[in-house]
């Protein structure tokens, strides 16, 4: 079946309970980190979620479901066992290059061709960008500016301290912005194109783009995103999913979040340094 045509009423209850186990389980397992949360045991409830949601994948009888309930649960493995922070010193930039561009981005996408059967979508174009797709830049830039100031300077003043200094100044800042800007690239990879991508072949987009959310948002909670972060976080993902979903290119929305990205760099940086950059 289209993913674009899939309703509601054709997802079977088993299916869906499977869908919503794994989602919790992302959030018990990666979201609840000892290094956000201060307890360490989220993760004992959230793997017998994971168990539960593969086995009523399994009970469902669909072998691609399963397998695709499998990927998502290998995603939440590498997290779980990866030191995610937004620490940009090289031993650490290592360790996510391997841990999240060769675990989540290589590996899924190799599976889900040869495995699923089923590739990755990529779909970078889509034709031409419409003047709604244009106009939605600045519009989405301001929105950005405006939030991230209230959120970095008034909800979480302390936010910036998640992008650590290394070096001097300007080393640290450059550090910073190629974090911020890849770690981006990145998000819509993992969250839209591998994520949300499998699940719109499964479930209606309203589903599908809440559960891609969850997914989204609990790996930038354990990465960067305290206090605030995750009501701001979870609507940017839902935001990102239906422009997505309405716009089919992946470079759309990754200009759009590198775009915000370089808001947050901008915050950051002027949180550390006062009246640097548009402001000096």
């Amino acid at each position: 079946m289209d993913h674009t045509m899939i309703e509601a009423k054709d997802v079977p209850p088993l299916k869906r309970v499977s869908l919503w186990l794994m989602c919790l389980a992302v959030v018990f397992i990666v979201a609840l980190k000892p290094d956000r949360t201060g307890w360490g045991y989220f993760h004992v409830i959230g793997w017998p979620l994971m168990a539960l949601s593969l086995f009523f994948g399994w009970r469902t009888k669909e072998g691609v479901w399963l397998k695709t309930l499998v990927l998502f649960a290998y995603t939440i493995v590498v997290l779980y066992f990866t030191r995610i922070d937004s620490d940009p010193s090289d031993p650490h930039l290592l360790e996510l290059a391997i841990a999240l561009g060769i675990g989540i981005l290589v590996i899924p996408a190799l599976l889900a061709k040869f495995w699923l059967k089923t590739p990755l979508d990529y779909h970078w174009l889509n034709g031409r960008w419409t003047w709604r797709m244009w106009l939605w830049l600045p519009l989405g830039f301001c929105l950005a500016f405006a939030i991230l100031w209230f959120y970095s300077n008034i909800l979480t003043p302390d936010l910036h301290t998640s992008w650590p200094l290394v070096g001097e100044k300007d080393e640290a800042l450059a550090r910073i912005f190629w974090g911020v800007n890849l770690g981006g690239l990145w998000d819509e990879l993992a969250w839209i194109n591998f994520v949300f991508c499998l699940l719109l072949r499964h479930f209606s987009f309203r589903e599908a783009n809440v559960a891609q959310a969850f997914f989204f948002t609990s790996f930038l909670f354990d990465i960067a995103f305290f206090g605030a972060g995750p009501v701001v976080i979870f609507v940017f993902a839902l935001i990102q999913g239906f422009t997505y979903y309405k716009t089919r290119s992946l470079l759309y929305i990754v200009v759009l979040h590198l775009m915000i990205d370089s808001v947050l760099f901008y915050h950051i940086a002027n949180r550390y340094f006062p009246g640097w950059g548009w402001s000096g």
